[in-house]
């Protein structure tokens, strides 16, 4: 059985996570109807946000507060975000399959030259 990573569990209920991310209750409802925040819902439709979700919105708070970017903005920043993570992903595990690949190809010309 896998378990999931501590960032990714749901613990936080809606006025922990406004509390912990430092807005009101009625923002996270906002971002998520935005589709800036994804939180996870248990049976009786109670949103739970994860250390992962908080995070997010620290981003949005720090975006929007710091930078004065507005939710527009946000929205593209975010999405490149999670394009640009999910390619260096992508060529982290190319990199590694490059290395595997003439690491083989090392051992069958070497055992060729003996």
């Amino acid at each position: 059985m896998s378990r999931k990573s501590p960032d990714k569990q749901p613990r936080y209920i809606i006025s922990v996570a406004a509390s912990l991310a430092n807005c009101h209750p009625q923002t996270l409802r906002h971002y998520e109807r935005l589709g800036l925040v994804a939180p996870r819902r248990t049976r009786g439709n109670v949103r739970l946000y994860t250390e992962e979700d908080i995070e997010q919105l620290r981003r949005i708070h720090r975006l929007m507060d710091d930078l004065g970017v507005n939710l527009a903005a946000v929205e593209v920043i975010l999405h490149m975000r999670e394009q640009i993570l999910r390619l260096q992903a992508e060529l982290e595990e190319l990199r590694a399959r490059v290395v595997e690949y003439e690491s083989a190809r090392e051992e069958r010309t070497g055992a060729y030259q003996d």
